[in-house]
């Protein structure tokens, strides 16, 4: 197994107690019971009327819903509830105790009945130590909401003092936040806004200086009580484009000052605010992400994997029952995603994302986005997502709320209310008549998500084990402990049904330990908002925030929960206050409610990296005077081969290290792409590196080139130069496919010898050479999928080389789409065999026997690894003397899944019958085997599927076998893969490999390139890989979670991977090749090179 969790699942067994009470799945009690409103006393109900003069033909916001927020608004000790109605009146429950409450709504005069309502948060905002009531609303066409403040008045009563305190904004709000971003030890309050027109076409992004006095968010300064618009001057996005509809405050770059993140939905990006710590925020989501969300919905922010930095979960609408799927807009095509980024968007992509907190390098923050790997993706019509340690196992799980009253983004839908009839009536304005359309909307009621964290930065769906996956119309949501038991209870907004009351029984069902802190703070911030708690127990560090607002529409409990699984005792509690003052805590009793006072606090805490650790690398490339850039030109497969997986022709630029002139330094060969040269760059004898003009290189602009080696070719003894050609956009005969053997001169100067090597007709992929012998891999001849002609080719000594595949080596004629390849003697017989791997092959082994090649890989115990392999590298891992295989793959945060039992496929065939080759690929679901590709992108491919498919809702969750009929798919000819992880296989020393997947942060995407050595000087060998590639269809996304990772082996072929704050890792884009450099003055380099990026160079500082 790739992941073995951390700690030991939730086992609900059936020799557990039996609760009264609770409800019973299979005689087994769950996690959560739904109390039934007349039990708990909350009879709320969001009602959504639909009528002609409001509804979500004219306000696209219609069914988002309503919020809950917790707070103990009498001081007794238990946490009240206040919900939000759409159009109705807002409630107010009060706590009685035992699950039961009182709506205290009239007389607390917190109604709020006009207008049209969204989220709630609760603060003590004046800071007289009772917590205030802040509605957000409004204005648009019939419904004139405007926010309002409810100043508690420590009576059971509340005033309405919004214009008193200057926050009196009319206009379209989501959700306040209440923070303290100066540092003053007051509140200040972020206004979270959205717009009401509908979605600008394509064109150059907005700026923050198209402004507009209703939509734009808003920074109010809290300035002794009146609270003061600053958003100018403190770098706020008020642009028209706006969509906001979730925020979260957290200190994600651990400097001790909040940040902000803004959940925009639509077209506009969105919005990471790195406070600057001096009033001023500097939005940063382009830096410190590769993509979010498209359609951004609510967000959350909490350390989930324990490594003392907070992470970000952003919530959208990709649906995970395919027959939904099928029939829904979400992904765009390839062309319409590349104009949003010319139009200066970030990479967005319509999925829920969890943006791995990977911490600040040379001051840059950076994310890693692996909701694919952690499985979390996929929600459907999603708002509010919620970290939170439900079963007291010490690790944060997700809740999510899910469901859209009626679906306008229904295919089907789209189609019929695009036609001119209707838009004519609609153009006309909203009818009784034309309000049918929304009975076109389908209804699908969806269950909430409950993902349990399994403690490998991956989740497991448990919301039908829990109890929670009754099927509804959720939004707002809050954890909060309601009975003061220990547990966190979960509370749900929900359209057109009673809220949702869930108990959670965590302490009767597991007997797991819990720590609660109660936090008071001093001045005008009696809640401590923006507080830190971090515990440790057991050998885990947990990091909680103070910051009751997240979710969606709705803030939670203000106590902070900690879940601790067995712990006993907490072996130190530190608690960091906002004017980082602080304290520390040991030897802390588990089980109870501690209270933390900032008085007591003292001293002023060190934000920032450890200084005790040690950096294993820093990066050399501006001081060696290094500075070539490769620039990929444009190229789109897609306009050719609309359904392949990813791009072809971004595969460059190519390396190749040796001492061309003799003088006892290596040099670099960095290749270019079409119309770009290859660079020759020589290094000196002061360590840097000069450019050396090459005539013959510039004569071969044309080609691109994807893979290059040194070695003496025509035996004089100087390093010749062998360089592939590849990309996607020649084929056939084309000289552009030619690959090019330059002969050195002895001083470092190249000619092309135009007569060395045969005639290619593929796009070629890498070259390996072995003594006599050149392996030469294709990728692709013209047709993604269909295997193209490899070579094998011998020198006759001169540096001529023969094409002797069919004589000496007939497998590798056709072996597949290769992508790398690397020669090894692995059976120890003195003769070197030659490693074969590529997409949609298993990792090919062909023995050297009797002068050929025959392949041995299932008796090399390589048979049922076919893969997306990039790349592989021969390396003695372990020391004992056998080298072993490093083997880069698709890696496992892709939408794209494979398994022995249920491996991916790819169907390759002219299905249309009109000369053209479709590739159509299917992968496993649910246990079922579906097409990537949906009907609009097989319809226009293959018309005649549009009679059999009339509608999307025909088409739904068809497998392949449902579209063609059995002989068609038989003509086609199939690929399969069966694994995606990258791995290493251990050589036995018995002819045999050993496969085994690398550690979990080696799969956040795909591996191109890997280096070995002792990077730490442990004495032990170490793996650096790298990788990433962003030519990928939306429906996919492109693969860019990967900086780098340094893996530090253990001397038995096992690694860990090592933080990205301890080694100081940090290579940005899409790498293809790394190969280490001998340096003048002793030591290696790492050169990289990285495709449309300037070559980046590495300095080891510890290395072996």
């Amino acid at each position: 197994m790739l992941r073995v969790p951390r700690r030991t699942a939730l086992l609900l067994s059936a020799s557990m107690p039996v609760l009264a009470g609770c409800h019973r799945a299979e005689g087994r009690p769950t996690l959560f019971e739904l109390l039934p409103a007349e039990r708990t006393g909350v009879t709320f109900v969001n009602r959504l009327p639909e009528d002609a003069a409001f509804n979500i033909l004219n306000y696209l916001y219609y069914y988002n819903g309503g919020g809950v927020a917790v707070g103990d608004v009498n001081n007794d000790g238990l946490p009240d509830l206040y919900f939000t109605s759409n159009r109705g009146p807002n409630r107010l429950y009060l706590n009685k105790g035992n699950y039961r409450f009182e709506d205290v709504t009239e007389q607390a005069g917190v109604a709020d009945s006009e207008g049209w309502k969204t989220g709630v948060t609760m603060a003590d905002v004046n800071g007289d130590g009772w917590v205030d009531i802040y509605v957000s609303a409004v204005s648009y066409l019939t419904m004139h909401g405007h926010n309002v403040l409810y100043v508690n008045n420590g009576d059971g009563t509340f005033s309405d003092r919004t214009k008193e305190y200057g926050l009196d904004h009319v206009g379209a709000s989501t959700q306040a936040l209440f923070f303290d971003y100066d540092g003053d030890g007051d509140l200040d309050m972020y206004l979270l806004n959205h717009s009401t027109h509908t979605e600008r076409a394509i064109s150059r992004r907005a700026t923050g200086s198209e402004r507009t006095p209703r939509a734009g968010d808003r920074l109010f300064r809290n300035d002794g009580g009146h609270f003061v618009d600053v958003s100018e001057q403190a770098g706020i996005d008020r642009g028209v484009e706006g969509f906001g509809l979730g925020v979260v405050a957290s200190d994600l770059n651990l400097d001790g000052c909040p940040d902000l993140y803004v959940a925009n939905d639509f077209q506009e990006n969105d919005f990471l605010y790195l406070n600057n710590c001096n009033g001023t925020f500097t939005e940063s989501i382009a830096k410190a992400t590769g993509h979010t969300s498209r359609f951004s919905m609510g967000v959350d922010a909490a350390d989930f994997n324990n490594d003392g930095r907070p992470d970000v979960a952003v919530l959208d609408m990709l649906p995970d029952q395919e027959k939904v799927l099928k029939t829904s807009a979400n992904a765009e095509s390839f062309n319409v995603f590349y104009l949003r980024l010319q139009a200066g968007y970030h990479p967005q992509y319509p999925r829920n994302t969890l943006q791995l907190n990977r911490g600040p390098l040379g001051g840059t923050l950076r994310f890693s986005e692996i909701g694919y790997l952690a499985g979390v993706y996929a929600t459907d019509w999603s708002w509010a997502p919620l970290f939170a340690d439900l079963d007291n196992d010490g690790y944060k799980d997700l809740f999510v709320t899910d469901g859209i009253y009626r679906r306008p983004n229904d295919l089907d839908y789209i189609n019929y209310v695009g036609n001119e009839a209707v838009q004519a009536s609609l153009a006309q304005g909203i009818t009784h008549e034309n309000l049918t359309l929304l009975q076109r909307m389908p209804q699908i009621p969806l269950p909430n998500h409950a993902f349990r964290n399994n403690g490998d930065l991956t989740f497991t769906n448990m919301a039908a084990a829990w109890g929670l996956a009754q099927p509804g119309f959720s939004n707002g949501a809050a954890y909060v402990d309601l009975n003061n038991s220990g547990a966190l209870d979960l509370v749900v907004n929900r359209i057109n049904a009673p809220a949702a009351i869930y108990r959670n029984h965590a302490r009767e069902i597991n007997g797991n330990a819990y720590l609660t802190v109660l936090l008071q703070g001093s001045g005008g911030n009696t809640a401590g908002i923006g507080a830190k708690v971090i515990i440790k127990h057991q050998g885990t560090t947990q990091l909680l925030e103070q910051m009751p607002t997240r979710g969606f529409q709705s803030s939670v409990d203000p106590r902070l929960h900690f879940g601790l699984g067995s712990s006993k005792q907490i072996d130190s509690l530190t608690v960091i206050w906002p004017d980082r003052r602080f304290q520390v805590l040991t030897n802390v009793a588990v089980n109870r409610t501690v209270t933390l006072s900032q008085h007591d606090a003292r001293g002023r805490y060190a934000f920032g990296r450890d200084s005790a650790e040690r950096p294993l690398f820093e990066d050399a490339t501006a001081r060696l005077a290094v500075d070539v850039k490769h620039l990929e030109n444009s190229f789109y497969d897609y306009n050719r081969q609309p359904l392949i997986p990813h791009l072809l022709s971004t595969e460059g630029p190519a390396l190749a290290i040796g001492d061309v002139n003799g003088d006892g330094l290596d040099d670099i060969y960095v290749g270019g792409a079409k119309w770009q040269a290859g660079r020759l760059l020589v290094q000196q004898r002061d360590g840097t590196f000069r450019a050396s003009r090459q005539p013959a290189f510039q004569a071969d602009s044309l080609s691109e080139d994807v893979d290059a080696i040194f070695f003496d070719a025509n035996g004089d003894g100087h390093p010749d130069l062998y360089v592939v050609s590849g990309g996607n956009e020649f084929w056939g005969d084309a000289d552009a496919l030619q690959d090019r053997l330059y002969i050195n001169d002895g001083h470092g100067h190249f000619h092309r010898d135009t007569q060395a090597l045969p005639r290619f007709s593929e796009s070629g992929s890498c070259v390996a050479v072995a003594g006599d012998f050149l392996f030469v891999g294709r990728r692709v001849a013209r047709d993604y999928g269909l295997a193209p002609r490899s070579y094998l080719l011998e020198n006759d000594g001169r540096g001529h080389f023969r094409d002797v595949t069919l004589e000496k080596a007939p497998g590798l004629a056709h072996v597949g789409m290769v992508t790398s390849a690397a020669w090894v003697d692995y059976d120890h017989d003195g003769k070197l065999d030659l490693i074969v791997v590529g997409e949609w092959m298993p990792v090919r082994v062909f023995h050297q026997e009797n002068g050929g090649f025959v392949d041995r890989t299932v008796e090399a115990g390589l048979a049922g690894t076919e893969g997306w392999w990039n790349t592989v590298r021969a390396v003695d891992l372990n020391g004992d003397g056998r080298e072993d295989l490093v083997l880069g793959n698709l890696g496992l945060n892709s939408y794209l899944r494979a398994a022995p039992a249920e491996p991916a496929r790819l169907y390759v065939h002219d299905f249309g019958h009109n000369g053209t080759v479709e590739q159509i690929l299917t992968f496993y679901k649910h246990g079922v085997s579906y097409p990537l590709a949906g009907r609009d992108e097989l319809v226009r491919l293959i018309p005649q599927l549009r009679s059999r498919y009339p509608s999307y809702a025909a088409f739904g969750a068809s497998r392949i076998e449902d579209i063609f009929s059995a002989s068609e798919l038989k003509q086609a000819t199939v690929l399969e893969a069966h694994l995606f992880a990258s791995s290493v296989a251990l050589n036995s020393g018995h002819g045999t490999f050993d496969l085994q997947p690398l550690p979990v942060e080696a799969q956040f995407a795909p591996v191109y390139a890997s280096v070995a050595q002792d990077f730490d000087g442990d004495g032990r060998i170490d793996l650096l890989l790298a990788g990433n590639m962003y030519g990928v269809p939306p429906v996919l996304g492109r693969y860019d979670a990967s900086y780098g990772v340094l893996l530090r082996g253990t001397g038995d072929g096992r690694f860990a991977a090592v933080d990205m704050e301890k080694s100081r890792l940090a290579i940005d884009g899409q790498v293809r090749h790394m190969e280490l450099l001998r340096r003048a003055g002793g030591g290696r380099l790492i050169v990289v090179a990285r495709n449309d990026a300037k070559v980046q160079i590495l300095r080891p500082l510890h290395a072996r």
